[in-house]
């Protein structure tokens, strides 16, 4: 009996090595005590119940297929267990990447607010990434604001442009014509084509930045909006796609029940239409 029990407890172990959390990779901005893999275990199905027989003795954490991956995912209560869960290896970032509804799930969760003029010490992360010095910025996580979180930003960002907007995780910064996407998790970034400005881009000033949608969406498009026009990319073309405006900037952007609304600086609200080309219709207020 004592060897059938102690055989029944072996069982009910993780595969050898893995523990219940697991710190995120070095890329992201956080210290592996500020991260764990779940935020609750009980919000996670029981391997021992619910794993298919021979996946707990036979597979690591690593071979998990992705359905099931993917049935954790909406059990996540926030953007921390989204990033830990992502970074915890190869495979399962694999999976979530590929998770089909995250921009809904994203819209349920309470935002991470990055304070990217707050500069901490974090002696225990990397100074550069290789090609650029990283500037070490406070975050707050609204649903839990006790704890302590930190993102890097390449600190060439603050010194020499100028902040546009943040959407779906990315800083939006913009200067002389040429904007950057910054990933501040990541440090991944995408560099749209130089905005087509007809006139001395150094005088121009930015008043707003954001994505349609996920930056990885086939669907995205960059919105960036100056003193005189608002502009248009579909990330991954190689040109934009300009509305003059002769009365008032656009200085908000929104969605709403799929459509999306901006708002100028006159406070008028319009519809924004995206295709078959870029347009403004204002709404009768």
């Amino acid at each position: 009996m004592g060897r059938k029990a102690s055989r029944l407890r072996r069982r009910r172990q993780p595969p050898a090595g893995i523990s219940p959390t697991t710190s995120p990779s070095p890329s992201l901005a956080s210290s592996s005590r500020e991260f764990a893999i779940m935020q609750s275990p009980s919000k996670l199905p029981d391997p021992s119940v619910s794993t298919p027989p021979g996946v707990l003795g036979h597979q690591g954490w690593a071979d998990l297929p992705d359905k099931l991956l993917h049935s954790i995912v909406p059990l996540l209560g926030s953007f921390l267990d989204l990033i830990a869960f992502a970074s915890t290896c190869g495979s399962w970032r694999a999976a979530f990447s590929s998770y089909p509804s995250k921009p809904t799930i994203c819209t349920k969760l309470p935002p991470l607010l990055v304070r990217p003029n707050v500069c901490v010490d974090a002696p225990h992360l990397p100074s550069s990434n290789g090609c650029h010095k990283l500037r070490t910025c406070k975050v707050i996580d609204l649903a839990n604001q006790n704890r302590a979180l930190r993102c890097q930003i390449p600190q060439e960002t603050f010194q020499r442009m100028r902040f546009a907007g943040s959407s779906y995780g990315h800083l939006i910064c913009c200067r002389r014509g040429n904007c950057l996407v910054v990933d501040v998790f990541t440090g991944a970034e995408v560099s749209p084509p130089s905005l087509p400005f007809s006139g001395d881009c150094e005088q121009e000033f930015y008043f707003g930045g954001t994505l349609t949608a996920p930056l990885a969406s086939p669907n995205c498009h960059l919105l960036v909006s100056t003193r005189s026009s608002l502009f248009d990319w579909p990330v991954g073309s190689d040109s934009w796609s300009e509305l003059k405006l002769s009365d008032a900037r656009i200085d908000q952007i929104v969605e709403s029940n799929g459509q999306f609304i901006a708002m100028d600086y006159s406070q008028r609200i319009y519809i924004l239409k995206l295709a078959p080309q870029l347009g403004l219709q204002e709404i009768a207020t």
